[in-house]
């Protein structure tokens, strides 16, 4: 069973829901490590010869055209975050849709290759922004990444494993994040403050569980956490948790999941081409 990789590509500031550092008009005056952490992501992956899906922030596409020029040359795929890494229920329609073909632009300047993916900032795909779908689609999308089977996040209701979605622009594939069932809930694992707190046993137990159940499973990791050095600023106390714990054992982690498990990009998982 061949499993997904994927990276979100944002930088350590770029946190949702706070205004000190959502708002992109002050994103200037702070430090950008992207491009450090990133080569430490990739020089990872190139030691386990494995390729990864990039979910690009239009923004860093338009900053930092260089380095993602080096994650296409490097052979991995190159999908869209957004363009200014805002919640899809913060926005209106036209709002989401204005962001992200203003990506779609901003990573197609710099690759000239047909985007196929999207994943929305902190999986905020509920289902009350389902109309996404219709919108990505619209757009030449086809796969989306961003629903989460959890009570609180996204729905309980959506899918556990790849599968697809009707919209009146075609069929849409949807990668959700990969569960493990607690009791009455499902539990995250494979990605974030989950897999920097979650046992490394039970981690490769559950990889393991959904391939024999014969689904893909997927990582998921944010170059700022190869990078225990981040800056400290304030947050919120649940929000310093989620940003800063653990960060240490990313690494480590990521390394040992990669060399028990096979990846690679989302597309080639889902089996999408242009």
């Amino acid at each position: 069973m061949i499993n997904a990789l994927t990276v979100d590509l944002e930088d350590w500031y770029h946190i949702c829901g706070l205004p000190a550092y959502s708002d992109p008009t002050g994103w200037d005056s702070f430090e950008s490590r992207i491009i450090r952490n990133t080569e430490r992501l990739l020089r990872t992956f190139s030691a386990f010869d494995v390729k990864a899906t990039f979910f690009v922030l239009g923004y860093i596409a338009h900053k930092e055209p260089g380095l993602i020029r080096m994650i296409r040359d490097k052979g991995h795929e190159i999908a869209t975050h957004g363009f200014f890494h805002r919640r899809l229920f913060e926005l209106s329609e036209d709002e989401f849709e204005d962001d992200v073909a203003r990506s779609l632009d901003a990573i197609g300047a710099v690759t000239n290759e047909t985007v196929l993916g999207f994943r929305a900032p902190e999986w905020s795909i509920r289902e009350d922004t389902l109309w996404a779908l219709r919108i990505l689609r619209k757009h030449g999308i086809l796969y989306d990444s961003s629903m989460v089977p959890l009570t609180r996040m996204g729905s309980r209701r959506f899918p556990l494993y790849p599968c697809r979605f009707d919209t009146e622009f075609g069929k849409i594939c949807e990668f959700p994040l990969s569960t493990s069932r607690l009791f009455w809930e499902n539990i995250p694992f494979s990605g974030g403050l989950p897999l920097r707190i979650t046992p490394y046993f039970y981690i490769i137990s559950k990889f393991k569980r959904i391939n024999k159940t014969g689904y893909p499973a997927m990582l998921y990791v944010h170059p700022w956490e190869f990078d225990k050095d981040n800056p400290r600023i304030d947050l919120p106390l649940g929000r310093r948790f989620m940003h800063y714990f653990n960060l240490k054992v990313t690494p480590k982690k990521v390394e040992g999941i990669l060399r028990h498990f096979r990846f690679a990009p989302v597309k080639e998982v889902l089996g999408i081409t242009e």
